[in-house]
């Protein structure tokens, strides 16, 4: 099951920049909450998308759809776009499998930057690993390490963030 949620601001409403799954999953992020970015062409406002699901690994291609019609829309380089949809697909997987309960995953496009984050219930935070040389797991932190611009975790939410300069209207 997977379901796209919308959230408004208070004072404020939906502002559509992608419409995924027959819904818009976007919002304007005001200047003055934590983490929002002023943007010159966006007044006011980032834009975001969340999308909620409950643990599947059949449902990570699903997400990784989302984001790239998310990420055209929002105009970002697909330099980056392609970035940003390996490490959605990455974080994703590794709350499946790491996680417990409901996945969430939101991308926020602000300024110049790309915030890829993705929260469960598990309070124990993501780390890097040395996989095997035959090993067939433990590379997606590592990844998400090495193509993203920054990226932490902090247990129930792992997030990376990517410097785009977007793309003209």
């Amino acid at each position: 099951m997977t379901r796209l949620q919308e959230a408004a601001p208070p004072g404020g409403g939906i502002r559509s920049c992608a419409d995924t799954a027959g819904a818009s999953c976007v919002r304007p992020v005001q200047e003055d909450e934590p983490g929002a970015w002023a943007r010159a062409e966006v007044p006011a406002a980032s834009h975001a998308c969340q999308a909620a699901l409950l643990p599947d690994l059949a449902k990570v291609g699903e997400m990784r759809r989302i984001a790239r019609a998310f990420l055209r829309r929002c105009r970002v380089s697909e330099p980056v776009a392609g970035l940003v949809v390996l490490a959605v697909s990455e974080l994703v997987t590794n709350a499946v499998v790491h996680g417990e309960g409901e996945v969430v995953l939101r991308i926020t496009v602000g300024v110049d930057v790309v915030r890829v984050s993705v929260t469960d219930h598990n309070p124990a935070p993501a780390v890097l690993k040395e996989a095997g040389p035959d090993g067939e797991s433990g590379r997606g932190i590592r990844l998400v390490d090495a193509i993203s611009d920054a990226w932490d975790s902090s247990g129930e939410e792992t997030w990376c963030e990517f410097q785009d300069a977007r793309a003209a209207a």
